[in-house]
């Protein structure tokens, strides 16, 4: 909101696939949530084939990746939005673009792993995950005063169906 309770306008932000020449960026993205420590025991590489980005204006302001692990089953990776453009919707559109490249591989049980308790509660209200678990964390990743990652997972036919009759 301005001063005069008038809304900013949302950036206009275009999503694609990440290349070769994103890495820099998304783990630039990545720094201020401290998850950009790749390769490290948390996330030993980032498979840019499985990955997004949004740019505003050229410049990427966000990133999302996922991986198959299995036959049916996937897991998001790294979610990022630089701070100075939260809210403004770019980390939806990249979950969604993310689990939508993982049904179209078939995936329908999607697992992700946080720590932030506001993400955590994003990812259960906005989309339909469930807590499952916890896992300890073995390295800084992350929020650096959470030491576990809440493990959380998706029916992601389930989700697909509730979004399509919205």
């Amino acid at each position: 909101m301005t001063a005069h309770g008038d809304r900013s306008p949302r950036p206009r932000f275009a999503l694609r696939r990440a290349t070769g020449r994103d890495r820099e960026a998304i783990l630039n993205v990545m720094r201020p949530w401290n998850m950009h420590h790749v390769p490290s025991p948390e996330m030993e590489s980032i498979d840019l084939d499985c990955f997004f980005v949004a740019e505003v204006d050229g410049r990427i302001v966000g990133a999302s990746g996922y991986k198959v692990l299995a036959p049916g089953q996937g897991k998001t990776t790294l979610l990022g939005v630089l701070p100075e453009y939260s809210s403004a919707g770019i980390g939806a559109a990249l979950q969604e673009a993310r689990l939508e490249a993982m049904a179209q591989l078939g995936v329908r049980t999607v697992t992700t792993n946080a720590d932030r308790p506001q993400t955590i509660d994003w990812y259960k209200t906005r989309f339909g995950y469930h807590e499952v678990g916890r896992l300890p964390k073995i390295h800084s990743f992350g929020h650096p005063d959470i030491d576990h990652w809440t493990t959380l997972e998706l029916d992601l036919d389930r989700y697909r169906s509730r979004a399509r009759a919205q």
